[in-house]
């Protein structure tokens, strides 16, 4: 388990750069039946410019009505699978992942896409050529075994 996972983003374009990362998200895996989750304040991603933190959000993930995203499911052979909930939404999802022991403990790592309109997360006209429709999520976890 841990609570200062990493977690990063990239929906950005060759016309701006959207990256956004967090080192608190909390991670949990249980090694016997291969179930995993991951949470995460979307008001805790850090951006290079507040102005864009912000408009992250307010306007495009609204952090106040919906505070975390979350994932729920099972690592095995090389993927997870399971229930991705961001935006209010809840979609399945199958992603390639490499779970790696460690000294103390697995570090778990994944790089896959999300498509921002199968979230609903909506994005205006006036600034579409700016923002990628599917964001780059990678995750980086170092996970401590319990006593």
């Amino acid at each position: 388990m841990t609570r200062e996972g990493g977690l990063a983003f990239d929906a950005g374009s060759p016309l701006e750069d959207i990256i956004a990362e967090t080192k608190s998200a909390t991670a949990v895996y249980d090694a016997q039946s291969g179930k995993i989750g991951f949470q995460v304040l979307m008001t805790s991603f850090n951006f290079k410019r507040a102005l864009m933190q912000e408009h992250f959000n307010e306007n495009y993930v609204e952090s106040e009505k919906y505070p975390k995203a979350s994932f729920k499911g099972f690592y095995k052979d090389g993927f997870t699978k399971g229930e991705l909930t961001m935006h209010g939404v809840t979609k399945s999802i199958r992603v390639p992942a490499v779970l790696t022991e460690v000294k103390n403990g697995i570090r778990f790592k994944s790089t896959f896409k999300v498509s921002l309109s199968d979230y609903n997360v909506s994005v205006p006209k006036a600034v579409s050529n700016k923002i990628d429709p599917y964001a780059t999520i990678t995750v980086n976890c170092m996970m401590k075994k319990r006593p």
